[in-house]
């Protein structure tokens, strides 16, 4: 089979997903910058602070940004870039989990070692779901986010764009085949940027090619 199919099949796959969506929330002090690789619509004057995505494997990077200052001091605390790697299932409603500092001296504590107190959770249960949660140092620059997507990429952590669900929905009708992460990146990235209408002519085409 053509790996160019398994590419259209991932995608086609992955729209089934679409009407159930899981959340994320993460409020402030904290904020979303990348969701699976691709940067959040945040900028200096608005943050983001939820995100939906599809059932399986996701990567969140957040930051946390706080501001303590008074009429004395300029204190503003931004912590390392916080990385989650999960996998949800659809409908879940995460949010984070940890005790919220609430003084300078308490976030530069807190900001130590942010990763081991975080936890997430669903919502739903109240439980804890399984996830990895480590930190990145801050990169050097005005484009944080950019630094952060290519530490990720040289140190083989970035997000690979192949779900659990999508691929085994796509093998299981289409069949086994290699899948390029890389090739995936760019289809996905066409993918999004495409409208509707181009959407649904690309779905014609693929299910043409079988």
């Amino acid at each position: 089979m053509n790996t160019r199919l398994t590419f259209a099949a991932l995608a086609i796959a992955g729209l089934s997903f679409a009407s159930h969506a899981a959340t994320i929330s993460t409020p402030q002090p904290y904020q979303l910058l990348i969701v699976d690789g691709e940067k959040t619509k945040h900028s200096a004057l608005s943050s983001v602070h939820s995100a939906e995505v599809g059932a399986g494997k996701h990567q969140f990077v957040l930051e946390y940004v706080a501001d303590f200052s008074t009429r004395q001091n300029i204190r503003v605390m931004e912590g390392d870039p916080v990385i989650i790697n999960l996998e949800t299932d659809a409908d879940a409603d995460l949010s984070l989990e940890y005790k919220k500092p609430n003084s300078y001296q308490q976030a530069r504590e807190f900001l130590r070692d942010q990763a081991a107190q975080i936890t997430v959770i669903d919502n739903r249960t109240g439980q804890p779901v399984a996830a990895e949660i480590y930190t990145i140092h801050r990169p050097a620059g005005l484009d944080v986010t950019r630094g952060i997507q290519d530490y990720l990429k040289e140190n083989n952590k970035a997000f690979s764009g192949r779900t659990d669900a999508a691929v085994a929905a796509a093998e299981a009708k289409f069949g086994a085949a290699p899948v390029d992460a890389d090739s995936l990146e760019m289809l996905k990235h066409w993918w999004s940027a495409a409208d509707k209408d181009t959407q649904r002519a690309f779905q014609i085409w693929a299910i043409q090619q079988q």
